[in-house]
């Protein structure tokens, strides 16, 4: 008996161990942080000018970066503010650089420089080839330094004033659709011009080495590593943080999960936002950067909200993703799902393997915790009918609402409209959406887990026979069984059995007519796939690990390097 004893246990033992790479956390290996560039000003929102400020560290490296992300220096300086400027006429008034004329008094960058004939072999020469002249400065060109003269707004201003210098071997630099100026805040001082026409752009690094890890401010946010200025089609200024993937989960997770919340949840939380990111490396190369610092990608807004708590989960998962079948997955995750995920294909109509729903117990466990976990909301007949002519549904008067159709995990996958003329729409996933969002009326769907309340959801309403044909009554209704015996009801109350057995009475005297008003109420908030933020609290709060956690929200997974 000792021998089999020992022989099961040996067995288990094995079988345990098996299974750790799959279920366990993932084991310490070398670990290449890779980087990561994330757009803070971009499209609509791109600056004509972009400040930086030392938080940590001392002065900044101008230069550019190449394809690997090596930097190279063209100068440094130890200003503690720079402003980039767009090449253009810049008006200064005030602190507020602008490309337009300002009302009251300013100064102005002009766009038009002298540029002295001859190149120089390093920053340092064409800086003291430019200290020659009263408002001289080095610019970079493609490869090569030169020196500028003087700002001006107009070629006649520049070759006047070259005139008085005395200069003769010179030419009038114009504006540049590609060139980036560089100023200390505040003022018209030009430090240095960058042109790396289209196939680099200025970047500027904190500190005047490698040796301290750096944090700047920028527009009210502190962030590590460097920055990146493009002018895509000559425009303003698209600002990129260019950053190591884990400085850049520490500047997400206290924004997508509060930095106090339990270690546990904020590692999972941790390794899903990191999962996120490389897998959507280029999602917006479109526009120079990888992913964007809002909800479209991962809201980032850097250190200003890090603490001890979130840099520990990012410490204490660094390097870990999470894959299926040998791939990275892309980590959908939600506020809370209001008692069970979705499986992506009920959702977004496309079926991804570790993306199933679950029926989710824990989030009960914190209900009182979770702000608007219950939600309602009300539609009348009119608003709806109008929302769904609007997407081209073609219909009279919506007179019905209801779900038709549930998920295994109990949430809606078709919802049906009827109109007046009893045509019945019968809409899924996105449609559905689509049909209950009206944004000039802030109305919208909260999560997708809800039931619909109004005409036809309750005992009492119409009987719908022969593929949508409405009964308001089943007096005098005649019905055939198996043998073809037709018999006419004896009252009004029928019974139907369903596929699966079941038998219902259906009684539809009492029904009194349509209604005017459909109310959904539901449970959640987000789009129900994937990991639900709050749930990971409360499976945190039971003693669940990080793994255990995602392995329970996202299907067939393995975590690791």
């Amino acid at each position: 008996m000792k021998k089999r004893r020992w022989a099961s246990v040996f067995c288990t033992f094995l079988i345990l161990a098996a299974m750790l790479p799959l279920f366990g956390r993932a084991p310490a290996q070398a670990y290449s942080d890779p980087y990561i560039r994330i757009g803070l000003a971009y499209g609509s929102s791109a600056p004509v000018s972009a400040n930086l400020e030392n938080s940590v560290g001392t002065g900044y490296r101008l230069g550019y970066f190449d394809d690997a992300y090596n930097f190279t220096t063209l100068r440094t300086t130890y200003q503690s503010q720079l402003t980039m400027l767009k090449d253009g006429n810049i008006y200064l008034s005030g602190s507020t650089y602008s490309a337009s004329v300002p009302s009251g008094s300013y100064s102005c960058i002009g766009a038009y420089h002298i540029q002295p004939a001859g190149t120089y072999g390093s920053a340092s020469a064409a800086t003291a080839a430019a200290a020659a002249y009263n408002g001289g400065f080095p610019v970079w060109i493609n490869g090569a330094f030169h020196v500028r003269v003087g700002c001006y707004t107009n070629q006649s201003d520049a070759e006047n004033a070259a005139a008085a210098l005395g200069l003769t071997d010179y030419t009038v630099a114009g504006p540049s659709a590609t060139a980036v100026t560089v100023t200390r805040t505040g003022t018209t001082e030009v430090l240095f011009q960058f042109d790396g026409g289209t196939s680099s752009s200025l970047a500027v690094m904190p500190g005047q080495d490698d040796s301290e890890k750096t944090v700047t401010w920028f527009k009210g946010y502190r962030y590590y590593g460097g920055f990146q200025y493009k002018r895509l089609n000559g425009g303003n200024l698209t600002v990129i943080n260019v950053v190591r993937m884990e400085d850049y989960i520490k500047g997400v997770l206290p924004y997508e999960m509060s930095a106090s919340w339990p270690l546990e949840a904020l590692k999972a939380q941790a390794v899903s936002a990191r999962t996120f990111a490389a897998n959507s490396y280029n999602k917006h190369n479109s526009s120079g950067f990888d992913l964007c610092n809002s909800t479209c990608c991962q809201v980032y807004r850097g250190l200003n909200s890090a603490g001890v708590n979130s840099d520990a989960a990012v410490d204490g998962t660094a390097g870990v993703y999470m894959r299926h079948n040998g791939a990275l997955v892309t980590a959908y995750y939600h506020a809370c799902d209001g008692g069970a995920t979705e499986s992506s294909e009920n959702i977004w109509g496309t079926k991804l393997g570790y993306i199933v729903g679950v029926i989710d117990p824990y989030e009960a466990d914190v209900i009182d915790k979770i702000p608007r976990y219950y939600w309602t909301m009300s539609y009348t007949s009119a608003q709806l009918t109008a929302r769904l002519n609007a997407l081209g549904y073609g219909c009279a008067d919506i007179v019905r609402v209801y779900v038709s159709e549930y998920t295994p995990t109990g949430n809606p996958k078709t919802v049906t409209f009827v109109d007046s003329a009893g045509k019945s729409i019968a809409l899924s996933h996105t449609a559905m959406h689509n049909a209950f969002t009206i944004s000039s009326l802030g109305k919208g769907l909260g999560s997708y887990r809800f039931d619909i309340t109004g005409n036809g959801s309750a005992d009492g309403g119409p009987v719908y026979v022969n593929d949508g044909e409405q009964l308001g009554s089943l007096e005098g209704v005649s019905v055939a069984n198996g043998d073809g015996d037709v018999t006419t009801l004896p009252g009004n109350e029928a019974y139907v059995i369903d596929g699966s057995g079941t038998v219902s009475s259906v009684t539809a005297g009492s029904y009194e007519g349509p209604s005017d008003t459909f109310t959904l109420n539901g449970s959640g908030s987000g789009h129900n796939l994937g990991m639900s933020q709050w749930g990971a609290y409360a499976m945190s709060q039971r003693g669940y690990s990080y793994d255990q956690i995602l392995h329970f929200y996202y299907t067939d997974v393995t975590l690791g390097a």
